[in-house]
């Protein structure tokens, strides 16, 4: 099977690469370096952003990168910029020591992947941007989090995303009251139900 294979497999043919919506980002907040813990094979932003490192501890993910001649390739041939596409992949469990710069990168992508809004806080740039799903929590969590600040949320309807920066006081707010904390989130690893959600939320790194 050709490498990018499992890209087209598990993103294109899914039609789930939400182009649009890290288009969306890049132009909103002049997204110019990102890391994107969990990734898997998710090289859509790279689309977009001419600088993005990559981390997951996935064996497939790991083999996948190991062509990067390739991966550089298809690159260019979908950029949305003028420059070099610049990637690195790290084959890593997210919540281990990276050696990676701190307060470095602009955007900090959280899709479905626990709570990379804690462990690699320190990468984000003061002013930074995290791109949060509540998938495992992660947007819960970040919300609790007084190092970052909801600035706006993305609404998706089919393929078309939407950000949103009206009526931010009406998220987060719980069906079911419960007691809830960073540490307590983390543990369980699933996000609680809230009254209104949104397909991802975009915070600011305030601290």
């Amino acid at each position: 099977m050709n490498l990018l294979d499992l890209y087209r497999k598990e993103y294109i043919e899914k039609r789930f690469e939400r182009m649009e919506l890290f288009l969306q980002i890049q132009y909103k907040y002049e997204i110019k370096k990102a890391l994107y813990p969990g990734s898997y094979v998710h090289i859509t932003p790279s689309f977009v952003i001419p600088q993005v490192i990559y981390v997951d501890s996935d064996k497939n993910a790991n083999r996948f990168f190991k062509y990067p001649q390739q991966i550089s390739e298809f690159l260019e041939g979908n950029k949305k910029y003028q420059a070099k596409p610049s990637f690195r992949f790290i084959n890593s469990d997210y919540s281990k020591p990276l050696d990676l710069p701190e307060n470095h990168f602009d955007l900090l992508i959280s899709q479905w992947a626990g709570p990379v809004s804690q462990f690699c806080k320190n990468f984000l740039k003061h002013g930074g941007i995290l791109l949060a799903n509540n998938s495992h929590a992660d947007a819960g969590i970040a919300f609790l989090d007084s190092d970052y600040e909801l600035i706006a949320v993305v609404q998706q309807k089919n393929e078309k995303f939407l950000i949103s920066e009206e009526n931010l006081e009406t998220y987060f707010i719980q069906k079911f009251d419960k007691d809830v904390t960073i540490e307590s989130l983390i543990q369980s690893g699933r996000g609680i139900a809230y009254k209104r959600t949104a397909n991802s939320y975009i915070f600011k790194k305030i601290i």
